[in-house]
């Protein structure tokens, strides 16, 4: 009978040192809005993404020993509106890491060291119809949220200090480079940072951005701003945003400003391209510590050729293309959503 209860009791400390030494965790995000949008006419939807992308994802970690831990995310779209999955399947994130005093090695497939920057000061979290992303240019096929094939570096931690240095592995797709890299300081109260990547080959994008927060307690404000610049085409975007605190609830506030340097030809020869402003006002209600409930109003206003839209905008509601005697159109609209997380 001892020799069983100490058997059993040892057996039990294995597996707890065991359970202790990896886990493994499943996470995920809903969220789902009702959106009414106009542009040269109106279009009501349900769309997936009012405050968060939706997601289900898998992540762990082990303890390997000598102060090393191995780990791995693997994460996908989920569109709930229909049902579907997104494509492909682990297009958010599906990565494997080792990390120690040294900080964090990191391989797979993830967001870019340059995007991550403008999720961070975009007071919409680069999400759903008032995200800064409705004025961003793709610079004749530019634009990099997350790459393929990607080697990255996180610095270790070093108090406020951070920092991390990505490359992408073309596989002899040159479109599919990226060299980026962000550095930051964040305490409690101020949040700094800059960031910088080179994506492509020959004719690059190239896009630098600069962001800065600081948290008063009952509201806090943030600015950034992003330069691109493909060849002779570049854009500048200025974003200021501001978020104050209602008991259980926050109002987010908005406004970004996007330049070109680029002009049309033919029909609207002159007008300005990537040129346009976009002002946002949202209200997040906390039901719980897992459960949000939100609206938001916002208007894109395009200043000269380009016919930016808010999110989800498409079809009749696009907006108004611009002549050779007008700008073109606004799109503007607003929606009720919940967002709950798991």
């Amino acid at each position: 009978m001892k020799k069983s209860v100490l058997a059993f009791a040892a057996l039990s400390l294995v597996s707890g040192l065991a359970a202790a030494q990896s886990s493994v965790t499943v996470y995920g995000i809903m969220d789902l809005a009702v959106r009414n949008l106009k542009g040269a006419d109106s279009l009501n939807q349900l769309v997936n993404e009012g405050r968060s992308a939706s997601r289900l994802g898998f992540r762990g970690v082990e303890d390997i020993g000598g102060g090393l831990k191995a780990g791995f995310n693997i994460e996908h779209g989920v569109v709930p509106d229909t049902g579907e999955a997104g494509s492909p399947f682990w297009g958010r994130r599906a990565t494997v890491s080792l990390m120690g005093s040294f900080g964090e090695i990191r391989l797979g497939r993830h967001k870019l060291s340059d995007r991550t920057i403008v999720d961070d000061f975009d007071p919409f979290g680069t999400s759903g119809m008032a995200s800064i992303d409705r004025i961003y240019s793709s610079l004749s096929g530019g634009y990099v949220n997350r790459s393929d094939n990607q080697i990255a570096y996180y610095l270790p931690a070093m108090g406020s200090f951070y920092g991390s240095f990505d490359t992408s592995l073309g596989e002899g797709t040159d479109a599919n480079k990226a060299n980026t890299f962000r550095l930051g300081y964040k305490d409690k109260a101020l949040h700094l940072s800059a960031a910088y990547g080179q994506h492509g080959s020959g004719n690059k994008l190239k896009t630098g951005t600069l962001g800065a927060a600081y948290d008063f307690g009952s509201f806090a404000l943030s600015g950034m701003y992003t330069k691109s610049e493909r060849g002779a085409l570049d854009q500048d975007i200025i974003n200021l945003g501001a978020t104050v605190k209602m008991g259980q609830g926050k109002l987010i506030l908005s406004f970004a400003k996007a330049d070109g340097n680029a002009t049309g030809t033919g029909a609207i020869a002159g007008k300005q391209i990537n040129d346009a402003k976009l002002l946002a006002l949202g209200y997040d209600y906390a039901m719980s510590k897992r459960t949000t409930l939100y609206t938001t109003v916002a208007k894109v206003d395009n200043n000269g050729a380009t016919t930016f839209s808010l999110g989800g905008t498409k079809g009749v509601a696009a907006p108004r293309a611009a002549t050779a005697t007008s700008n073109a159109g606004d799109s503007t609209g607003y929606e009720v959503g919940i967002r709950h997380s798991f």
